[in-house]
């Protein structure tokens, strides 16, 4: 907004001392000195506007005509001070009111009739040009001089809400290549674009993978509450290094990724074609894909038909991580029979597990290999898990012949390892056979 102006001073207020005691004296002999020094001191003060040194100073903000011309307003003389002047007040024309009046102000002197019309005359003139000046601009055809405003200077008064720069995601260096999944499905970059059920695991997301906001990393809607921590699944990797080993539900490739940082052959199952692509886009992007094998399948399938064919490859270990049943798995309860003593409260039952129930899927894969990692809810039955280590073949201990064959543990081991990242407690691992610690 403008700066208001300064109370406007009158003519006789801005003219210099000397020419107020000669005009309420009248001591000066002619009017000819008058009327030069008055016209210096207006020169003065139009001059000043240009940077003239002169005593006259401007009362008035500048005002422009329509040829560029600067003039000033005064506010009119008191009746009793231009009295004492012995000028003659003549009434201007009515003005709006947002315009300051601007009244003639003409010497009168009885000495020199034809130097009191020139001054008269002169004085008149150039308070006309100052009175249509000032018209012209209450009427809109000179435009104001405004003063600074922050818009002037490029920047508003109003404080703008900052906007969030449009993210546009990490650069993809394996863009149109054929595993690349680009656009297959949504990749999030801001908590505002999240579905409000997996929030909660968005902002966990550098907990599932790390590199998230650096690679254009991928989960579909199952992927996002299914994934392992990297922190665990890193830890798992470690305890089940080897040769080869199958990841029997691999998802979108958390725990297949590590697993190819410490096993030579990985060979990743999944019955759910975009989650096995995610999984390889992600391996892609993370450089293990050339050490993984992906089968789109049901892997009870591939591992009863793997078991029967003679000659296959061994399998060195299984890593097991079916879906326990969706977000809701730590409402689920354990059905108990009238011998069986009742579990706690809410106590993950191996017959939630999916695509057949746990332990039949244990049996299954026990025929590949006896060296099984079971990844389960931490609030799983831990006495169930504990029935099936005796489902297993009596791993050999290299005994001596003599002392009746081959030697061999009389019972199975199963070792149950709390999985915690910080101070939350997420799965369990439940070890079998040779993974089994010492």
């Amino acid at each position: 907004m403008p700066r208001s102006s300064r109370p406007s001073r009158s003519l006789f207020a801005a003219l210099p001392v000397e020419l107020k005691r000669s005009i309420r004296t009248q001591t000066l002999d002619s009017l000819a000195v008058k009327k030069e020094m008055l016209s210096e001191a207006l020169d003065g003060g139009r001059d000043n506007h240009a940077g003239s040194k002169s005593d006259l100073l401007p009362t008035q903000p500048p005002l422009l005509s329509g040829n560029g011309q600067i003039y000033e307003t005064y506010e009119p003389l008191e009746e009793e001070e231009a009295n004492n002047l012995g000028a003659v007040v003549t009434p201007a024309p009515a003005l709006p009111a947002a315009v300051d009046q601007v009244v003639p102000v003409v010497p009168d002197s009885a000495n020199d009739e034809s130097q009191e019309n020139s001054v008269a005359e002169s004085s008149a003139s150039a308070q006309k040009r100052r009175y249509e000046a000032i018209v012209a601009m209450t009427r809109g055809e000179v435009g104001e001089v405004e003063s600074p405003t922050r818009d002037s200077y490029g920047w508003s008064g109003k404080k703008k809400r900052s906007q969030r720069p449009p993210n546009k995601g990490p650069k993809n260096p394996y863009l149109g290549h054929p595993w690349d999944c680009t656009g297959l499905v949504p990749r999030y970059a801001h908590a505002e674009q999240v579905p409000k059920d997996l929030k909660k695991y968005f902002a966990q997301r550098h907990l599932y993978f790390p590199q998230y906001d650096r690679l254009p990393l991928l989960l579909d809607h199952t992927g996002w509450f299914s994934i392992t921590p990297y922190p665990i699944a890193k830890h798992i990797a470690e305890r089940c290094r080897c040769d080869v080993i199958i990841d029997a539900f691999c998802g979108v490739g958390g725990n297949t990724i590590e697993f190819a940082q410490t096993c030579e052959r990985v060979i990743a199952i999944d019955s759910d074609l975009t989650r096995l692509r995610l999984a390889r886009h992600n391996a892609l992007q993370l450089g293990v894909a050339d050490r993984i094998e992906f089968i789109h399948g049901d892997y009870v399938d591939f591992a009863r038909s793997y078991a029967s064919r003679a000659g296959a490859e061994a399998i060195d270990v299984v890593f097991l991580s079916p879906p326990w049943g969706g977000m809701e798995y730590l409402t689920f309860s354990t059905e108990t029979t009238q011998t069986e003593a009742p579990p706690p409260d809410n106590t993950y039952s191996l017959d939630h597990i999916l695509p057949i129930p746990g332990d039949e899927l244990f049996e299954i894969t026990s025929a590949l290999t006896p060296n099984i990692a079971y990844y389960l809810p931490r609030n799983v039955d831990v006495d169930a898990l504990g029935r099936l280590a005796p489902k297993l073949e009596p791993a050999e201990m290299g005994g001596d012949a003599e002392a009746g064959g081959d030697a061999r543990r009389d019972r199975e081991w199963v070792e149950i390892e709390e999985e915690w990242v910080g101070d939350k407690l997420k799965a369990v691992t439940a070890y079998f056979g040779g993974l089994v610690a010492e």
